[in-house]
């Protein structure tokens, strides 16, 4: 079975146009699917209007957070719900196209653990989104771990085995797209062409921009570390010359400056220090598991249960070793690490 994961937040005029589309996808898939719809706290009628999807259609789930945690927090409550084989992260504003799920199940049929959607080119988003892109994917996390990160969101193909591995992280701020890059997995790279969206508008600003890249480098590479490793020795190294020099003479008028000097590195000192305790607390937050609270799922209103994204649920999923085997492969997809290049446009 194939699990779809749909964030959502203030998203309820553009499910009404998604839907149809989506379902419509769905009857090329060749495939038994689920659609769990997350509600990450929005504030007008999106839990509503995924009631009325979930009554209107036994395959679609709702599960609806009691307030709003971000839509990395909001992907996590749905790895974590899904039982497919397979599970595909969509977006909900049809800037994913779900006409390519398709191909990333053709992909992953051919043997492919991640099958990932990447951004061939990203005409309407504006200025400083695509800046900010190209800092985080090319230059800020080939500094942090020495390897370029593809021009992907959150758009993709994950087999069971790749959600159970992601969800034993503990990361307060998970970051999907850089996490699964980590892993030694099988993965197949899909370029599309990246439309604009259904209905509505954006709700990534630059603020939480700036905070997605910050929590990607601080939790998962050694960038901050090294940071911090830098800055004290620096400033000890500094200081001892200094405070060597001083004490022999060499630096001139060092008899009336040498308790100033030695106070100013102090000073300099115990601001680093403080930096340094700084970062490592923040660390150490970035790697403490937070529980996200479940308000209301379809069919069970009104029971707050909490979900910690790093345990798994009880239930079991099975995952059978000929499902693979019985879908026909598809001529298009590489095995391995390779590209797949897709422009669909409405329908393949």
């Amino acid at each position: 079975m194939l699990s779809v994961v749909i964030p959502c937040y203030n998203e309820a005029e553009t499910l009404a146009v998604s839907w149809p589309r989506l379902h419509q996808a769905s009857l090329e898939w060749d495939e038994p699917c689920e659609f769990i719809f997350v509600d990450d706290g929005s504030q007008d009628g999106t839990w509503q209007v995924i009631r009325e999807l979930a009554a209107g259609d036994e395959r679609v789930r709702g599960v609806r957070l009691a307030s709003n945690q971000g839509q990395q927090w909001a992907i996590g409550v749905g790895l974590s719900e899904a039982s497919g084989e397979a599970v595909v992260v969509l977006d909900a504003d049809l800037q994913d196209p779900p006409e390519l799920i398709s191909d990333l199940l053709a992909a992953w049929r051919n043997g492919a653990d991640m099958v990932i959607a990447v951004r061939r080119q990203r005409p309407q988003e504006a200025w400083w989104k695509r800046l900010g892109a190209r800092l985080l994917y090319g230059g800020l996390w080939r500094l942090g771990t020495g390897r370029r990160l593809p021009d992907a969101g959150d758009f993709v193909l994950l087999d069971r085995k790749v959600v159970r591995w992601l969800l034993r992280w503990q990361m307060r701020r998970p970051f999907w797209r850089g996490m699964r890059e980590c892993g030694a997995f099988r993965r197949v790279y899909i370029a599309y062409d990246r439309p604009t969206r259904a209905a509505g508008k954006s709700h990534y600003s630059l603020r939480r921009l700036w905070r997605l890249t910050w929590d990607g480098l601080f939790g998962l590479t050694d960038l901050p570390r090294q940071l911090v490793c830098w800055l004290f020795g620096s400033g000890l190294g500094i200081a001892g010359c200094v405070a060597l020099a001083a004490s022999c003479g060499w630096l001139d008028g060092a008899s009336a400056l040498t308790g100033i000097t030695l106070m100013a590195l102090l000073l300099v000192n115990g601001q680093l220090a403080m930096w340094t305790v700084t970062l490592l607390r923040m660390l150490r937050q970035l790697e403490m598991p937070l529980e996200a609270c479940v308000s209301e799922r379809t069919g069970s209103p009104g029971r707050l249960t909490p979900v910690t994204l790093h345990l798994r649920s009880r239930r079991r999923h099975s995952h059978p070793p000929d499902r693979r085997e019985k879908s026909k492969p598809s001529p298009t997809a590489m095995p391995g690490r390779g590209m797949i290049d897709r422009n669909p446009a409405c329908g393949g």
